[in-house]
Parts: C-alpha cells; sequence; structure tokens
C-alpha cells in the first residue's frame, strides 16, 4: 500500500494523536488485569468472540496510559480487518505500518502498539517475536478466534506473552451498564425485584455490549442475528473455506438449540448424515469461533475425557436465543449455561461428572477436584428441592467428601445435608454477584 494512503488510515484509527482524548466507554472487570500488564514487556493477547468488547477494552487500556501522563502520540491503534488491508494481508503490511509510525509521530522511545483482529495477518506471531525483543515497545493484541492462543502459537512467542479471554458482560457488568450496584447481600434485597427482573431479560437478551446498550426489542434482534451471520461467515466459513455452509449453520443451531444436553461426534455424524471428519472439522471450527463452548466428562485420562460424550454449551444466551429451535423458555438450560460461562470467566478446568449420579459442573484446580455444582431451576415458587438434585452429591470416597458443593436455585438459599454431604443452596442472582 502507498505511504499516504495508509497514513490516512493510521490518522483515522488515532484522532486521539490532535485531540488527546478517547472514548472509553463502561469500564469491564478484566481492564484492572490488563492495565498491571502495561508496564512488563510480554504482549498482551487479549482473545475472545467477536463484539464481546475487545476494542473497547484496548480503548480503556489506552485512556489508563494517558491518566497515567503516557503522550497520545506513544501510542498506536489499528484494526486490521480495515476493508482497504484485504489485499494486504502480511506481515510487511505490519512493519509498514510501524516503520510509517516510527517515521511520522513518534521516532524514538517506548511505545503501545494496539492491533486489533490480528488473526487475519498469516504469521504475525514471528512479526510480533522479532519487534517485541528488539524494540522499545509495548503490543496489545485481540482476536475474535482461539487459534490466536493456540499451543503452536505459543510456541512461536516462546513464553513472551500473557493472554485474557474477554466473555461478553458478566451479570454484574450488565447490571453496571443498567445503572445498578449491588455490592452486598443487603443492598441486593433493597433492590431485589428490579435485579430479578433484570437477571430475566440478560438470560433472554445475553451480554453482548450493545445489545445490552439498545433499548428497542427489535434492535436487539437485529444485532444477535447479525452476530450469529457475522461469527459464521467471517470466523468460520472464510477462515478455512468451507463451502458446505448449510450443513455448518444447521450444525450451530442444534447445538445451540441443545445447550447442556449430552451428545457426541457420532451421534451429531447420524443425525445429519455426513462424515465423522466432517463433523469434527465443523465443530471443531465453531469451538475456535467462540461461539459454542464443549464440556468434557471427567474422566481419570484426557484421552478418555476426549472420547466421552459432551455438552455444548453457547458463548451467550441472547445469542442462542436468537438463533436456536426451541418452542419454550428452556429458563433451566438457560440457567446452566449463564453458572457455565460464570465459571468459565474464573476456572480454567471444567468438567460435567457421571458416576452414577451426574453433576453439571465440576472444578478440578491443580490435581484435585475442589468444587461440585449443580443447577436446578425450578419455578421461584416451588422451594421443595427434588431429591434427585441431592442425589448428584452423593460422596463417592474421601475425596469427594471434601469438595464444596452448591445446588444453584431459583430462590432458595439454604445450608442441608445430605447423604453425609453438606449443601450450600443459593440463588442463582446471589451466585452470579458473588454474594454468597
Amino acid at each position: 500500500m502507498e505511504d499516504g494512503k495508509l497514513f490516512e488510515i493510521l490518522n483515522s484509527y488515532n484522532r486521539f494523536w490532535a485531540t488527546g482524548r478517547i472514548d472509553t466507554g463502561i469500564p469491564r472487570d478484566l481492564l484492572v488485569r490488563c492495565i498491571r500488564q502495561l508496564n512488563k514487556k510480554e504482549a498482551v493477547l487479549l482473545k475472545g468472540v467477536r463484539r464481546s468488547g475487545k476494542s473497547t477494552l484496548m480503548a480503556q487500556m489506552i485512556g489508563a496510559l494517558f491518566e497515567n501522563g503516557k503522550k497520545p502520540a506513544q501510542v498506536l491503534r489499528i484494526n486490521l480487518e480495515e476493508p482497504l488491508f484485504a489485499a494486504e494481508y502480511s506481515i510487511e503490511l505490519l512493519e509498514q505500518i510501524y516503520r510509517l509510525y516510527r517515521e511520522k509521530i513518534y521516532p524514538s522511545g517506548r511505545c503501545y502498539l494496539f492491533l486489533d483482529e490480528i488473526q487475519n495477518i498469516p504469521e504475525w506471531e514471528r512479526w510480533v517475536r522479532g519487534r517485541g525483543e528488539t524494540e522499545n515497545l509495548k503490543i496489545v493484541i485481540t482476536g475474535s478466534s482461539s487459534r490466536l492462543l493456540s499451543r503452536e502459537v505459543g510456541a512461536k512467542l516462546t513464553g513472551r506473552h500473557v493472554s485474557f479471554e474477554l466473555f461478553p458482560l458478566s451479570f454484574a457488568e450488565f447490571l453496571r451498564f443498567k445503572g445498578q450496584q449491588v455490592g452486598s447481600i443487603e443492598s441486593y434485597f433493597e433492590q431485589k425485584p428490579v435485579i430479578r427482573s433484570l437477571y430475566a431479560e440478560y438470560r433472554k437478551y445475553g451480554g453482548f455490549p450493545e445489545v445490552v446498550l439498545r433499548d428497542e426489542t427489535e434492535d436487539k434482534e437485529l444485532l444477535l442475528k447479525q452476530y450469529f451471520e457475522d461469527i459464521l461467515h467471517r470466523d468460520v466459513v472464510s477462515r478455512i473455506e468451507i463451502r458446505d455452509t448449510l450443513t455448518l449453520q444447521n450444525l450451530a443451531v442444534f447445538l445451540m438449540s441443545n445447550i447442556g444436553r449430552l451428545t457426541s461426534v457420532s451421534n451429531l455424524k447420524k443425525n445429519f448424515g455426513v462424515s465423522q471428519d466432517k463433523v469434527e472439522n465443523y465443530a471443531s471450527a465453531l469451538l475456535e469461533s467462540y461461539l459454542l463452548y464443549r464440556l468434557p466428562k471427567l474422566e481419570p485420562s484426557m484421552k478418555k475425557s476426549m472420547r466421552a460424550r459432551f455438552k455444548p454449551y453457547a458463548i451467550d444466551t441472547g445469542l442462542r436465543n436468537r438463533v436456536a429451535f426451541s418452542f419454550s423458555e428452556d429458563s433451566g438450560w438457560l440457567a446452566e449455561n449463564i453458572v457455565l460461562n460464570h465459571l468459565r470467566s474464573r476456572h480454567e478446568e471444567i468438567y460435567y461428572e457421571s458416576n452414577g449420579g451426574e453433576v453439571d459442573f465440576v472444578i478440578k484446580e491443580g490435581m484435585k477436584i475442589t468444587r461440585s455444582i449443580q443447577v436446578w431451576h425450578a419455578d421461584a415458587a416451588e422451594t421443595a428441592i427434588p431429591e434427585r438434585e441431592f442425589a448428584a452429591f452423593k460422596i463417592k470416597d474421601r475425596a469427594a467428601a471434601k469438595r464444596e458443593c452448591f445446588l444453584i436455585t431459583n430462590d432458595v438459599a439454604r445450608t442441608v445435608r445430605a447423604g453425609g454431604t453438606q449443601i450450600q443452596c443459593v440463588p442463582l442472582v446471589l451466585f452470579l454477584l458473588d454474594l454468597l
């Protein structure tokens, strides 16, 4: 690309060079952890589903730099999905961007590069590693593919990065976007009718920031439909050149419609009448786009866990509700999905357990299972918990007896003992707000 044209593009993305200001929006919970990394050498990689707020989080990091005395000229931000770059995707483009910035804006001294949607650049890791080692700069990267932080990428960067995953809004963040603050159990009970009403909205329309900020139902629905199509076509079809887009879309809708239900590659193969390789490739592509998450079974070996049936869950309940084939509200399955997404933002290893009874979620920390979590979401007026919900916590060995056990309910709060196990019954909203 001609230098003059490229410099025009850089100016359009970095208007703060002239104004000294940047719009940062409503702060995300992950921001504090990201800011801590800005004075360190390693590249910061932000991954997550498209439209989850990664670009806004970048802007908030830039705003923090300005607040801490950094000059606007020390910062370069660029979105690598810029349409004018479509024919230019290469590490040569990255080098040209950096060279122009150094020549025309900030010739020397420490600078901060914010590269949005970098997965479009082949071998970007090589450029980031090389410049990170030889230049006085900090690099922050975003991407909408889990391949961005695959083991292969990690090996290429050889420990020279830290990574964070940004989800759509948590329920606490959702309340903040709605102008509500709940910092204690007392404040929750003071606002309980309002908070529970907002939870119903969160369950129905999810936590994509722009969707949350829209007031009109039609606007929310249109955005969610567009997000689904963008994820399929921009993060799946175009990236791995899928030709059978109808089967891909049907598979995505089927898995979104059946969140929390056990399935397997062989079952999907029978349902869709396609080869096992195609099912595996398409399912893998959907997972890499962050549209869906695969919850594995707890097994003594990784090999057994990968062969066992799995449970699919959606990245966002609003997105799921927009495209799912369903004749009911599915409030129980949606509650289960919301709990899992809450857990995923806090824990790396989560499984379901099936050993006699079935436990919705177990948390593994190091070599130990530390928590068992069951979700029971009956009508709020229902307070008699079915015995089958307690049976899931039945002690199988001494190690299991040491776990914390939680039964997530609609609105029942009490502690019970069942079969020698102490179980904390916690209302879902309190669990999501970490008010245990």
